[in-house]
């Protein structure tokens, strides 16, 4: 599965959890934090999964440096943990400006 998030519809934190939430299927229980995109990702809910996040620096503006940081090296962090998976299993996420 790809999910492209466009950062120039990105109005602020939970809006960002709503658009992953929608996109990935996480349905009501989904908490809208990062605790919890974190578990789901890192629990390999979906795969394979590549993440685009393209106009990166609008997301950064809607949600401030500090947690724009803070998603950004969490889903690296994902990303790095299945680089060496098979496509079946792994998680990608791509960033651009």
């Amino acid at each position: 599965m790809k999910v492209i998030i466009d950062g120039r519809f990105v109005l602020d934190e939970a809006d960002l959890h709503r658009r992953l939430a929608g996109a990935l299927g996480y349905g009501p229980f989904y908490r809208h934090d990062l605790k919890c995109l974190r578990e789901h990702l890192a629990g390999g809910d979906p795969r394979p999964l590549e993440l685009v996040w393209i106009h990166a620096q609008s997301i950064r503006m809607a949600l401030g440096t500090a947690l724009f940081h803070r998603f950004v090296g969490m889903l690296e962090e994902v990303a790095a943990n299945d680089a060496g998976r098979d496509w079946p299993s792994r998680f990608v996420f791509r960033l651009f400006d």
